[in-house]
């Protein structure tokens, strides 16, 4: 690639002023400089519309518009951003369509009523799909205020995420579907093809497959949403339904190839266990440092980490083995925990009880992912 950060308007200029004769004034302030000045300006700015188009040429520096367009290449397309859908519990019976407001700390949030979940005495349950495409949609729980009249309504809440909504998928996101689309060869069922299919599904984060976990012909994905935490229900039926659904009248997958399985492949849809990993350790806190505001600090580093550990979950050894390592490494959770302004040392760190690493369980029987559970900080 070229380099192009020596092309300042400063270099240019001192260029031109070289190609001009020395038995002219060339001075700054001097007609000659002033006359070339705007000009090293404006080529600089054209250098610099060079460098971005050459760092977009290329998938590992492209970003936005150019980013999708090198994925297309290889026909992968951005994921977009998604509509939450949450669970609304009630005293009346409300008619599909009829929408509610909620606000959070950032804006007036609007969800409509989409199909009814579970109805009883008194008591009507109904998905509630956020008009808002995003993150946002899973953000606030309670109650909620009708837009769309509901005959003899008196109680309305918002309560559980039944499928997440997602943000527009990510620059970094995008261009690890694009590199591993490079080293992978998705064909006819094989590990890549179940990867390649699941990751570009809406709410799905990680995926990790188990070839013959029940014997031939059986294929296990564990998933976790596009938060890389554990996938709810919804989300699991959803791709359940597109990757081998069962057949019409029947509730066990079929192995008749009705969705991207192919035939004679019975694919099970699951997803991860939590393991609750309670901490604690003791820390040097530098003098003048507010103790508690370091504890939420410390919380916030622990569950930074813990995340950055999810989103490798799905992420297999490069070798003709099935395995997907998740370890949680003390050294690097006392490392997240020192870059914390106050922080001065940390020490006996323990993970449930041991000063030792842990292995989370990755098998075709139980995947784990790791969350923070109780963390006790003594302070020296």
């Amino acid at each position: 690639m070229i380099d192009f950060s020596g092309y300042t308007a400063k270099a240019i200029e001192k260029a031109m002023l070289g190609r001009v004769s020395n038995s002219l004034d060339k001075r700054e302030g001097s007609l000659i400089q002033t006359a070339i000045g705007p000009a090293a300006w404006y080529i600089e700015g054209i250098y610099m519309v060079l460098d971005q188009l050459q760092q977009n040429a290329f998938a590992s520096t492209a970003v936005g518009q150019a980013l999708d367009y090198k994925a297309l290449e290889r026909g992968i397309m951005r994921k977009g951003a998604t509509l939450a859908v949450r669970r609304g519990e009630f005293d009346a019976p409300v008619p599909a369509g009829a929408r509610f407001s909620a606000m959070n700390s950032r804006e007036v949030l609007t969800y409509k009523a989409v199909k009814e979940l579970e109805a009883g005495e008194g008591f009507y349950c109904y998905e509630m799909e956020s008009e808002t495409p995003g993150r946002i949609g899973n953000e606030y729980t309670g109650p909620i205020l009708p837009i769309t009249h509901v005959k003899g309504l008196k109680k309305a809440v918002l309560t559980d995420i039944l499928i997440s909504g997602t943000d527009e998928e990510t620059d970094e996101s995008l261009r690890n579907r694009y590199m591993e689309s490079l080293t992978s060869r998705p064909f006819g069922g094989n590990i890549a093809a179940y990867r390649a299919e699941i990751l570009q599904m809406d709410g799905v984060g990680a995926v990790q497959i188990y070839p013959v976990w029940e014997g031939g012909g059986t294929v296990l994905c564990s998933i976790l949403d596009s938060d890389y935490n554990a996938a709810t229900d919804s989300l699991i039926s959803r791709v359940q339904n597109q990757i081998c659904p069962p057949g019409d009248g029947e509730t066990d997958v079929s192995e008749n190839g009705y969705g991207m399985a192919p035939i004679g492949a019975k694919v099970t849809i699951t997803t991860a266990t939590e393991l609750a990993l309670s901490i604690e350790l003791t820390v040097q806190i530098q003098a003048g440092t507010d103790p508690e505001h370091v504890r939420g600090e410390i919380r916030q580093a622990a569950e930074e980490y813990l995340f950055s550990v999810r989103k490798g979950w799905g992420s297999g050894l490069v070798s003709h083995r099935v395995e997907y390592p998740v370890p949680v490494y003390i050294a690097r959770l006392n490392y997240a925990i020192l870059n914390v302004p106050g922080i001065v040392n940390v020490s006996h760190t323990m993970l449930n009880g041991a000063e030792e690493d842990i292995m989370c369980l990755e098998s075709a029987q139980m995947q784990q992912i790791p969350v923070l559970g109780e963390v006790l900080i003594h302070a020296d």
